[in-house]
Order: structure tokens, then C-alpha cells, then sequence
């Protein structure tokens, strides 16, 4: 939020934050009044302590400037029963007094003033103490606001994602069921590319909106782990079915390796999905053309160990601390591809949910390879038969 836009909002702020004075003395009051009127404040007054609490009830002003010497009831005891009771007992106090006495003075911090001013007082320490106190609630107000435009922003990706996934995902779907149905020979070379590239920008839509839902969900707190018993290669293999033709645009080939062939272990499937796409998309992206994309497991006691390798252009010394220490970092690909910048952020959270590590190997001008790691229950152990 620019400083421009918090001062319009401060102003705002201004008429809607309420003073009440007290006090008995009719110029008193009318001072007091002529001093806050031009800053802009709502001004409750009250001539007694009796009048003072019942505004303070039915009113709940923002704060009570209140005058000790009053007959009936002094300010003292009005203080000790607004702060006696609930539903007044936040309401911040500034006592202005002639008592300049020590005793007075800490008595009425004892019963619960916020301030205490001694009469006859300057009207800039009058101004600056309300504007304290004002500055404190308008820091209050404006968190408020920001809140509401944060919930109404993540509702609105909610609805978007939840309207877009379902049409997306089955556009998806239905190119690549095409793709795998039709003979490339008949169709002719031009339209078979044709639906390659159908192919990749329905899959990087997808993903974009996956990856925005999902970040969403996370900074709000409301992603955790569902662990299930899963075969992590079969994961990686759908993975791949899915990004093959994709990667055939750039004529690269997708190689997997693993040295368990059935290699089981407890994660949340969704996660692994999103962190194999977002990682294998980027591995596809910085190769060159006809380059190769490899990605291998293995299992070391509780983790299963992740290596995805492409054949590209490395990355650059003064990027490699930037990759996965910022919250928002993009290069371009080969082709001069361009992401969100959203993949390697959500890979990293999600590899740490897993109680993983995350981390890289490149040199500028040679292969990357992003390692993960995910911890698993030990297959000896959990999956006996």
C-alpha cells in the first residue's frame, strides 16, 4: 500500500474516530473542542461523571479526555468505573488536570490512565497525544482493510480456480487422448505440431492455475500433507506420459531411471504431482533442442532421493542465490519460454511439508540438476507382507 494511499485512509480515519471530553467547565470544553475540531475528529462532551459513563456505554468512544476536579463524582472514581467494567474497560484515558501532584498524578495511572496532561497545557502536546493514540488506531483500521482485500482476493481465486480447473483440465486431457489416438502420418507433420503446441499451452495454463491455486491455499495456512501408500515412480511415469509430447516440440527426450522398481512409500500424491510438473516443466524449458531430461530415485534409509537433470544453458552465478531465497524469481528458457515464477516457490514448500531438502547443481553453460528429498516410512519396516 503506497504512503499516499495510507494518508487518504488516515484522514478518512479521522472523522470516524470519536473523543469524548469531560469536564465541568463549560470553556473547558469549549478549548478543548476549538483545539480538535480542526484536526478533524468526532467530539462527545459531558459535564459530569454520571453523563460520562452512560456516553461511554452507549457510545464507546475511541478515547476520554478526563477532567479529575468535577463535583458529585470526580474523575477518579469515573475512571474506576469505566475500567470496571467490560464493556468500557479498553477504552483508553487521558487525564487533563490542574492535581499536578505526584500522588494524583500516579493515582491516576493506578486506576488505569493511559496519559495524564497537567492543566494549563499546550495545545501542540494536546494534539500530539490524541494523534498518538489516533496513528495507533488507524495502524488498526488499515490492518483491517487489508485483511478484507486479502479474504476477498483469495475468494476470488478460489471461485476462478474452482470455474477454470474442471473446462481446463479436461481440454487437457481430451489433446492429449487425440494426440495419442491419431497417426501423425496421416494427419500430415503441420497439424500434428499444431496439436503439440494445443498440447503445451493447455498444460502451461493448467499449471499456472494449479500452481496460483495452490500457493494461494498455502499462504493461507490450509495446505497440509494427506499421506498415502504410493508407488512414487507410477506418479513420476504419469508425469511424464503427460509432458512427452510437449518436450517433442523441442525435440527432447524424457529419460527416467530408478534403482527400486516399486518404489513405495507415504506422501501426498497431489504434492509429488505438482513438484515432479513444475520441476520437469523447468527441466524441458532450459534444454536446447534435441537435448535430454533425466530424472532418477533412489531410497536411502527414510527418504527417497530425487534428481531431474536437464541439457541446457546452466544458470548464471549471480542468479544461483536468487532461485530459491526470493519470493518471486523467472528467467527465460531456451526459446525464450517464460514462467510465472510461482513453480520452484510451491516445489520448495511443498518438499519442506514432506520434511525434505531442496537444492542444485549447475554451472553456467552446462546440465542443471535440482535435487529433492522426501521422507518416507522405511519400506522394510512398513510394507512387509
Amino acid at each position: 500500500m503506497s504512503i499516499d494511499r495510507v494518508g487518504i485512509l488516515m484522514k478518512n480515519f479521522a472523522c470516524e474516530y470519536t473523543i469524548l471530553i469531560v469536564d465541568d467547565i463549560p470553556t473547558n470544553v469549549m478549548l478543548v473542542q476549538a483545539i480538535l475540531k480542526k484536526e478533524g475528529y468526532s467530539l462527545l462532551t459531558a459535564n459530569n461523571g454520571v453523563k460520562a459513563l452512560q456516553i461511554a456505554q452507549e457510545k464507546h468512544p475511541n478515547i476520554i479526555l478526563l477532567d479529575i476536579m468535577m463535583p458529585e463524582m470526580d474523575g477518579y472514581e469515573v475512571l474506576q468505573r469505566l475500567k470496571s467494567n467490560p464493556e468500557t474497560n479498553d477504552i483508553p484515558v487521558i487525564i487533563m488536570s490542574a492535581l499536578s501532584d505526584m500522588p494524583s498524578i500516579v493515582k491516576g495511572y493506578q486506576l488505569g490512565a493511559t496519559e495524564y496532561v497537567t492543566k494549563p497545557f499546550q495545545r501542540e502536546e494536546l494534539i500530539k497525544r490524541i494523534a498518538h493514540r489516533f496513528e495507533l488506531y488507524s495502524i488498526e483500521r488499515i490492518k483491517q482493510e487489508l485483511e478484507a482485500a486479502i479474504e476477498s482476493r483469495d475468494m476470488l481465486y478460489s471461485i476462478v480456480s474452482h470455474d477454470m480447473r474442471t473446462p481446463l483440465g479436461s481440454l487437457k486431457m481430451m489433446n492429449n487422448s487425440v494426440l495419442q489416438m491419431i497417426d501423425r502420418e496421416k494427419v500430415g507433420e503441420d497439424i500434428y505440431q499444431m496439436l503439440l503446441l494445443i498440447a503445451k499451452t493447455s498444460e502451461d495454463t493448467f499449471q499456472l492455475l494449479d500452481n496460483l491455486t495452490k500457493w494461494n491455499k498455502f499462504t493461507q495456512h490450509k495446505t497440509q500433507p494427506h499421506r498415502q501408500k504410493t508407488d512414487i515412480n507410477s506418479i513420476i511415469e504419469s508425469i511424464i506420459s503427460i509432458y512427452r509430447p510437449i518436450a517433442e516440440l523441442k525435440q527432447v527426450t524424457i529419460v527416467s531411471q530408478s534403482i527400486d522398481k516399486e518404489l513405495m512409500g507415504e506422501v501426498d500424491v497431489d504434492m509429488i504431482k505438482t513438484i515432479v510438473r513444475n520441476l520437469l516443466s523447468n527441466a524441458i524449458k532450459f534444454s536446447y533442442e534435441g537435448g535430454v531430461v533425466s530424472i532418477s530415485t533412489r531410497v536411502e534409509e527414510n527418504y527417497v532421493y530425487f534428481n531431474i537433470t536437464d541439457s541446457g544453458k546452466g544458470i548464471k552465478n549471480s542468479d544461483k542465490e536468487k532461485l530459491l531465497k526470493t519470493e518471486y524469481f523467472s528467467t527465460f528458457g531456451t526459446n525464450n519460454e517464460h514462467g510465472s515464477g510461482l513453480g520452484l516457490m510451491i516445489c520448495n514448500a511443498f518438499i519442506e511439508l514432506h520434511q525434505g531438502k531442496f537444492w542444485f547443481k549447475s554451472e553456467e553453460g552446462k546440465e542443471t540438476t535440482f535435487f529433492f528429498t522426501l521422507k518416507i516410512r522405511e519400506p522394510e519396516e512398513e510394507y512387509k507382507e
